[in-house]
Parts: C-alpha cells; structure tokens; sequence
C-alpha cells in the first residue's frame, strides 16, 4: 500500500496521535492540583453548590463554569473530594486543549498542520500546568478554541445549527473566564465588517445573530444572577474590584493590595462590601482620563510585557520558553500575508483576531502568562502553517515534491520542538528551597492542619468568616468573606449572612485568657497551636 493509499484510508485517525501524547504526558505526571492563592475560590463556589446554597458571593467574583462541572465532577463514584473532581475536570480539559486545536487547524488548513500544532499544543509546558490547576484558564482555552472551530464551519456549510452552538460555546467560554465575551464580539464583528457595507444581508451577519442569540440565551441563568447580585445588568464580574485594583496595583495610586484594602472589602452604605457595586466602561474611561499621560505611559510599558521575549514566566514556570514563542510567533505572522484557500479572509479573522485582546488587557494589568496561554494555540496553528508554507515554497525551487517536502519538514519541526518540550516538562531543573520559599510552605501546612482541626471539631458545612486564605478550602464548609471594617460592623455583617464562626489568626504568645476575654456577641469555641512556629488561629462562635 503506497503512503498516498494510507493517507486517504486512515488519515482520519491522524487526532490519535495528539491525543495519545496528550494522554501520555498527563499520566505520567498526574498529580492532584494545588490549592492556590486563588484557585480555592473555584473550588469554594463547587462546595457552595455542594451544600445546596448555589454560587454564593463568589460566583460574583469568578464566572462559575468550571466549577460547575468540578460540582458535577464530585458528585461520580469513587471521586473523593473537591480537589480530586478539580483535577479530574482540569487534567480532562488538558486532553482535549489538543483535539480542538486539531479540528480547527484541519478546518482552516490541511491534516498535517493540525497534527503539528495539536502535538504542540499537547506538550507545550504552560497548558501541561494548567491541566493540574484549579483555576479556570484550561477549561476556557478549551472552550474558546471549540467555540472559533464551530464557528468556522457554520459560515463553510451556511449552519444555523453549527452556529448555535458557536453561541453556546462562546457562552460557556464567556462563564469561564469572562473575556470570552470580548473574544466574541470582536470575532463577529470583523467578519461582518469583512463583508462589505452591505454586511447585514450576507450569510455570515445571520449567522452572526444566531451566534449572539445562542449566547444570550444560554448565558442568560448567569446575567440573571449577576443582576441579582449587583442591582444592574453588567457582563464582567468584579469590575468594579478590577477598577480597585488597577488603581493600587497597576497605576499605584496607593499600595493598598487586596487583603487590607478597605476599598474592595470596606463596607458601603447598603452593607454590601465596596467591590460589589457595579461599573463599566464609562467608569474605567473616566478614571483614565484623570491621568491621561500617566495612563499612557502604564498601558505603553504593559503592552511591552506582551510582547514576545518580554512576557514574564513566573508562578512556577520559570524555567519554561515563552509562551509566545518568537520561533512560532515569526512563521504565523509571515502566514499571515499568505492566501489561506477558500474563505481565506475568514479564516485569518477567526484564527487571528481573538489576539486583538492582547491590545485591551494593558488597560488592566502587565503581562502575565495566564492570562495570555489561552490564545497561544492560535499562534501555534499559524506558525506550523508558517513552517509548511516556506517548506513548500522552497521545495518548489529546488524542484522537489512540494507536499512531501512541507509536510516532512513541518512533522519534523513539531517533533523536534515537542521533544524539547517534553525534556523542560518531564525533567524539570531542582530549584534550590530558599529560606523564605520553605516558610511559606511550612506556613500553608500550619494553616491546612488548623482549618482541619476545625473541620473535625466543628463538623463539615459551617459557615466561617475569614479573610482571604487558602485554608478556606480545608475548612470544608462555607465561607462569608471578612470585611475591613470596626468589630461590630463585622459583627452585623456576619450574622446577616448566616456566618457561624468568626476566624482570627494569632501569634502563638497570645494566653488563653487573652482569647477568652471577647467582646460581646462572640465566644471562644477552640484554639489551634502549632508546634513549629510561632502560629495559631482562634475560632470564635457567633451569638444569635
């Protein structure tokens, strides 16, 4: 059987090998995912669904998608917790990352390409860490990419069906992360406007209603929500706490934080705290404009950090390549001035333009990795059609078989990249363990043992308030967050969201008697001491 005989009867099975890789790598290095600094939110909004109360205060703060299905995820035989569904639903998102690529390289172009970029994609090092987070980013590239597949083939076989689900898709990306919303819009509306000013009577802008209408419709259980919550239709969560932010940690008008800082978890006039009050565009533009020069100079130096070679490589991916590399970033942008086949212009808006995002986050915040991985497959996919492009120009010139030629020198460029991929992921250097780097760790076990000391004594499902605090997670139960303000107001705040206890960390100096001696309306219900450092929490019960 020639190659050419192979390739028409088997080539369909081309997604096996992507996918056996992407199987392959996260097996070997399964683990269960960590409880982050903010990963612990998703997992609390899966416990708030858990015990029955729905998304809580927190699926204000995050969209809920992904923990949704780590909710539904811990609800299967055999699964033992929350953190364990989280890396059920995370390491599975991993495995399909790929596959979407796959099916969307092959809809814009060819077979070869989408094995390429799907094997890269299966071992670039920054989704093999994501596939074992908590955090939603994995669930969105997935989503997002699925969403930009379906859409390409509604417009190739004129689908309202296919479109439909684009929307529905889009819906879920949006309820993932929730700039799945501007990817969306973005990406219809350079398609409508790539039809010409007789735009609304094409195929593409009813198609493009469709998608829109699937959206709002699926969305529509999560806007209903959000309204609820804030007392006005809006489709960010926490904007107004991103506003807050922007001013203390990017334009450093003050350096407030997040913990302490009374503008986000202060309390209003209406006993709601500060970050939950709605705000938009209007509002991020006027506060712009207060500085303009100063606001000019952030988004210029922001936008540098996004810039490829300069995006920062931290929260434990030191060590890896740039997750836009300038080896695959080069190829696509060369691509890019290539003719893409049938509905090339189509094709280049849906792969190409989400990257117009990269352009709007410096408002908000320098670069940071996570936030820009969802969209490297994009760049991926273009930069191996780069490759096989200039493969098969050469071969042209030098009156080699042009296919063969593109397609080898593609694999090869996948193959080499993806071993080297591989060796960063599977053999990782040893970082040295700094003396700060083991206090912190030593920290987080005494915060762990005391949250489930807790647990046991207090039994599963209590309501706590707490600060901010990854041993929220340990405490198995519900969390009201604690707000920056006077005893009493805290106090009041507590007991009108059905808090139970009242948590206090303290320096382990503190006497008994000083713990026992509360102000009114709580009482001293236990005490956790550690034994190595200076350490412990106090849990006060709350008097109705």
């Amino acid at each position: 059987m020639s190659i050419q005989q192979f390739s028409r009867r088997y080539g369909w099975l081309a997604f096996l090998i992507p996918l056996t890789v992407a199987v392959a790598i996260r097996a070997y290095l399964y683990h269960l995912p960590g409880i982050t600094a903010d990963g612990h939110i998703f997992l609390q909004i899966a416990r708030n669904i858990r015990y029955g109360i729905g998304l809580g205060w927190q699926g204000g703060w995050v969209p809920p998608f992904h923990s949704v299905l780590i909710s539904l995820t811990s609800q299967l035989p055999g699964v033992a917790d929350i953190q364990a569904a989280a890396g059920l639903v995370s390491i599975s998102m991993g495995v399909l990352v790929p596959l979407v690529v796959y099916a969307l390289a092959v809809a814009v172009f060819n077979r070869t390409i989408a094995v390429a970029s799907a094997t890269l994609v299966a071992v670039f090092p920054h989704f093999i860490f994501m596939s074992f987070s908590p955090e939603s980013e994995i669930t969105y590239t997935m989503l997002q990419l699925a969403s930009l597949a379906l859409l390409l083939a509604s417009i190739k076989r004129s689908s309202i069906l296919l479109a439909a689900l684009a929307g529905t898709f889009f819906s879920m990306a949006y309820m993932a992360r929730s700039e799945g919303f501007l990817v969306m819009v973005m990406v219809l509306a350079l398609l409508c406007l790539a039809e010409g000013l007789y735009f609304y009577r094409t195929s593409i802008f009813r198609l493009s209603a469709v998608v829109l209408v699937a959206f709002f419709v699926v969305s529509s259980p999560y806007l209903l929500f959000l309204k609820k919550e804030y007392g006005a239709f809006v489709i960010s969560p926490k904007s107004t706490y991103v506003l807050i932010w922007m001013q203390s940690r990017i334009y450093h008008d003050n350096d407030k934080g997040e913990t302490g800082n009374e503008d986000l978890w202060g309390l209003s006039a209406d006993g709601r705290l500060k970050w939950q009050r709605p705000s938009g565009l209007r509002d991020v533009a006027a506060y712009l404009m207060t500085h303009p020069a100063k606001s000019l100079q952030v988004y210029l130096h922001n936008l540098s950090t996004e810039m490829p070679g300069n995006i920062p490589n931290n929260s434990g991916c030191q060590h890896y390549p740039q997750v836009y590399p300038i080896y695959i970033v080069i190829p696509c942008l060369l691509m890019a001035f290539c003719r893409w086949g049938e509905y090339s212009t189509q094709k280049k808006i849906i792969l190409l333009s989400p990257l117009l995002l990269l352009l709007i986050l410096p408002v908000f915040t320098d670069g940071w990795w996570r936030y820009l991985a969802p969209y490297a497959p994009l760049l991926v996919i273009g930069g191996c059609a780069g490759i096989y492009e200039a493969a098969r120009k050469a071969a042209v010139h030098c009156s080699v078989p042009a296919p063969r030629a593109a397609a080898v020198t593609c694999l090869a460029f996948s193959a080499a990249l993806s071993l080297h991929y591989v060796t960063l992921t599977a053999v990782a250097p040893d970082a040295p363990v700094s003396a700060n780097v083991s206090d912190r760790l030593l920290f987080a076990e005494e915060t762990q043992k005391a949250a489930e000391m807790a647990s046991r004594t207090f039994g599963p499902g209590r309501n706590y308030m707490v600060r901010w605090n990854k041993m929220i997670y340990y405490l198995d139960g519900l969390w009201t967050a604690e707000p920056v303000a006077d005893y009493f107001s805290q106090l009041q705040y507590a007991r009108r969201n059905g808090a139970e206890y009242i948590v206090k960390e303290i320096y382990a100096d503190v006497s008994d008697n000083d713990l026992m001696a509360t102000p009114p309306g709580i009482k001293l219900a236990g005490v956790y001491r550690s034994e190595r450092i200076s350490y412990g929490v106090a849990y006060y019960r709350i008097l109705y």
